[in-house]
């Protein structure tokens, strides 16, 4: 096969002319070469950056982890204080009652009269003890029925005569109801 060239020699000399000097594919290369290393310079200085981050919130988490469970001791001791109060209220509450109804029957009490026993028994007090006289055990009585609040009614179970250390007194039982 044979080949021939029609185009002149002029056209066929400007295509075997462009030619690429060496300096700028050595020029090209460095730059190249410098970009990389700018680019690994600047990615190397975040890396670090972000370790540095890294630690500062590792440490920051790990005090507020501290103050986490500062609050919850806080919480958990509030909570138990608040209990103990409220335990506290309760009994108080409760323990009211008692001393006023023993504070009440104190004071109730005549002179020549003393109490042996006081009980409770399915809701109704019992009181007992010796008196010097009728007229004792009937002071007595109206004396715990002025304490109205406390006590809605208030009857004598039995009065009678017996000896105290020698002497003639008046042992007796009173039941009374409690109210509330």
């Amino acid at each position: 096969m044979i080949k021939i060239n029609l185009l002149s020699r002029e056209e066929r000399r400007r295509k075997v002319q462009v030619k690429i000097p060496q300096v700028a594919i050595v020029a090209v290369a460095i730059l190249a070469a410098g970009g990389m290393w700018g680019y690994w310079y600047f990615v190397k200085r975040d890396v670090e950056r972000f370790r540095a981050e890294i630690v500062a919130t590792q440490s920051e988490i790990g005090r507020n982890q501290q103050v986490v469970r500062m609050v919850e001791q806080y919480t958990r001791d509030k909570k138990q204080l608040q209990d103990r109060l409220t335990l506290v209220q309760r009994l108080a509450a409760a323990q009211n009652s008692p001393v006023h109804l023993l504070d009440g029957i104190s004071q109730a009490l005549p002179d020549g009269g003393w109490l042996t026993g006081i009980s409770k028994v399915s809701g109704r007090l019992v009181i007992q003890g010796y008196a010097s006289s009728h007229f004792a055990v009937a002071e007595l009585m109206l004396a715990l029925q002025r304490l109205k609040p406390i006590m809605s009614s208030v009857e004598l179970n039995f009065s009678e005569l017996a000896l105290y250390e020698g002497r003639p007194v008046e042992r007796f039982e009173i039941l009374a109801t409690l109210s509330g």
